[in-house]
């Protein structure tokens, strides 16, 4: 772990899920795409940025005190920032157990003095970054992810993959 690990909140997928991911970005993005590695595919809850070494164990604590349930995400849809230049897959419709579980963490998030981010909530699994302009691309055949895991992760600079998990929980 880094002096002051830039870390977050994220759903985390299965192999499965991974896989199919991996194969619509091999099939679909251009060459020169800078494409998430499959390792590093995620939905992120809350961004939390550099935190101090025994806060991390504040956010384990804090996570071990959630009741989580398990829910099904069906990832249906291809979208694009300009502004950040993402490419995402994401769900058109938004499970009601991913709405609580987004507002209940960060609630506990701020109860213990962690700055949330204050924009809309748009769940999405990022599958690259760097896209200069929208790019024509086949869709996304519906993908169902029965959610079973949440993770903190630390996001580290280098070669990928960038995210390694400082700590999992099983979602039941």
């Amino acid at each position: 772990m880094s002096a002051r690990p830039r870390v977050f909140f994220a759903l985390w997928p299965g192999d499965e899920v991974r896989h199919q991911l991996f194969h619509w970005q091999t099939q679909n993005l251009p060459s020169g795409v800078r494409r998430l590695h499959r390792d590093d595919l995620h939905l992120t809850l809350h961004f939390l940025g550099e935190v101090e070494p025994p806060r991390i164990e504040v956010l384990k604590r804090l996570a071990d005190s959630l009741r989580l349930v398990a829910f099904e995400l069906v990832l249906d849809r291809i979208g694009y920032w300009p502004r950040p230049q993402v490419l995402w897959a994401g769900p058109s419709a938004i499970p009601v157990a991913l709405v609580d579980l987004h507002a209940r963490l960060g609630e506990r998030l701020r109860e213990a003095d962690f700055a949330t981010e204050s924009r809309e909530y748009h769940p999405h699994v990022t599958l690259a970054r760097k896209v200069r302009q929208r790019l024509q691309v086949g869709p996304l055949v519906p993908l169902s992810w029965p959610v079973t895991e949440l993770a903190l992760l630390e996001s580290r600079p280098g070669s990928a993959p960038n995210y390694r998990p400082l700590a999992r929980w099983t979602v039941r």
